[in-house]
């Protein structure tokens, strides 16, 4: 799994480019969490190149979520590859993201 990281001055963007499962869960949380507790600004992932994400990955996305709605700030989901929205939709969470 890659991660690529952009700084804009209104927003932090992160492109995913692979599986977010077991194995690559620990860069992930790590890239994430660090992003998170370093920004006031709001975060934007591109989910459009993961083909899977499992239910660590989720709960790192919803971690991620919590912590930004403590400081004010957005975390936004966009381009969704179509079997991660499937995972999102079937565990209730499509809703609570804003996609």
């Amino acid at each position: 799994m890659d991660i690529e990281i952009k700084d804009d001055p209104e927003v932090i963007s992160v492109v995913v480019n692979g599986d977010i499962e077991m194995m690559t869960i620990k860069n992930f949380k790590e890239k994430l969490f660090e992003i998170g507790h370093t920004t006031d600004k709001d975060i934007e992932i591109d989910l459009s190149h993961v083909d899977y994400i499992d239910s660590s990955g989720v709960g790192v996305l919803i971690s991620l979520l919590k912590l930004q709605k403590k400081k004010g700030r957005d975390l936004n989901i966009k381009k969704v590859s179509s079997k991660v929205l499937n995972v999102l939709k079937l565990s209730s969470l499509s809703d609570v993201f804003k996609m």
